[in-house]
């Protein structure tokens, strides 16, 4: 892998300046980026290295569970040496967290860059990975650290990035065969860690949001495929994957309640056929000034403003691939 040499390297030399850390995770920081976060976090405190993590704006529902193993702040000022950003491909994903320019700046990321991607001394890129988790995992094996929490919250982050092994490939299950052969965790405990909400304890304002999604869903048909489109003021990841439920091939939410945010979701034998929701969302980010991303069948954007003109594009870019599939 390459750059984790380097890496080496700046951490003894951290450990010789005693430099300080912060561990930067994106809005609504998911399994993948926390769990990275933690896991990290853990190797910096075995070595003596001072560390925080923080997450731009908040934690997603389904990292939430893992806040039990550290505690993240959010929306950090950034005091420390270094800063380390995990799973984040563009600097718009950290707003409102600046970056002053005069940090040492370190990236994990199994994203492919962008074409303005953000400036750090040392980049560690495997878009080869389904998850940022399987590159930490890697990391640490090569620093020679083994920890069992570390291990749980990168097969969270592994888990929810794969959809449940649904986009997984081969070096995600030798990642996965390498940390079950060192520790005795059983999936189950991980698979309740990052449980998706149930009826039984879904709260009431996201019971009304997914009624509300459905109240204004509008329904495009493209030959045998139907793209579900709707708005809401929260919680919009959860109604594409409740659209997907109810029979839609493609779901498209957005709010444009304190900004724009959009989420999307895609079947899986779309996505087998080519469909990649992340690469569109990369180009709804000018559309709404801010920044876009994510996988193939699941991806999302934040922005300031525009929010019907990028679901426009989004709709009419979705249809001309479906029309090419006859």
């Amino acid at each position: 892998m390459r750059g984790k040499i380097k890496l080496k390297n700046f951490l003894n030399k951290a450990r010789e300046k005693n430099y300080s850390f912060l561990l930067l995770c994106h809005h609504n920081a998911d399994p993948d980026s926390l769990g990275s976060a933690i896991a990290f976090s853990r190797y910096l405190t075995s070595l003596g290295l001072k560390n925080r993590i923080g997450v731009s704006q908040s934690v997603s529902s389904y990292a939430k569970r893992l806040l039990n193993f550290a505690q993240v702040e959010r929306n950090p000022s950034v005091l420390e040496d270094v800063v380390i950003i995990f799973d984040t491909s563009s600097i718009e994903q950290l707003e409102p967290v600046e970056v002053p320019n005069d940090r040492y700046v370190i990236i994990i990321d199994h994203h492919i860059e962008k074409e303005n991607p953000i400036k750090a001394h040392i980049k560690i890129i495997d878009s080869s990975r389904t998850s940022t988790a399987e590159i930490v995992w890697e990391l640490l094996e090569y620093f020679g650290f083994y920890d069992e929490v570390s291990a749980k919250a990168l097969l969270a982050g592994i888990v929810t990035d794969t959809a449940n092994f649904r986009y997984a490939n081969s070096k995600t299950f030798k990642t996965v065969s390498r940390i079950l052969e060192r520790f005795d965790i059983q999936m189950g405990e991980i698979y309740n860690l990052v449980a998706p909400v149930t009826d039984e304890n879904i709260d009431q304002a996201k019971r009304m949001a997914i009624l509300k999604a459905c109240q204004r869903m509008e329904i495009k048909k493209v030959g045998t495929y139907i793209i579900a489109v709707s708005k809401v003021s929260a919680y919009e990841s959860l109604a594409c994957k409740v659209f997907l439920q109810l029979g839609a091939d493609v779901a498209i939410v957005g709010s444009d309640k304190n900004g724009v945010r959009i989420s999307a979701r895609a079947k899986e034998n779309l996505v087998k056929k080519g469909l990649h929701l992340g690469r569109l969302m990369e180009k709804v980010g000018p559309i709404i000034d801010g920044s876009g991303g994510g996988h193939s069948g699941a991806a999302g954007a934040n922005g300031k403003r525009n929010l019907e003109e990028a679901v426009k594009f989004l709709v009419k870019e979705i249809e001309m691939f479906l029309k090419t599939l006859g």
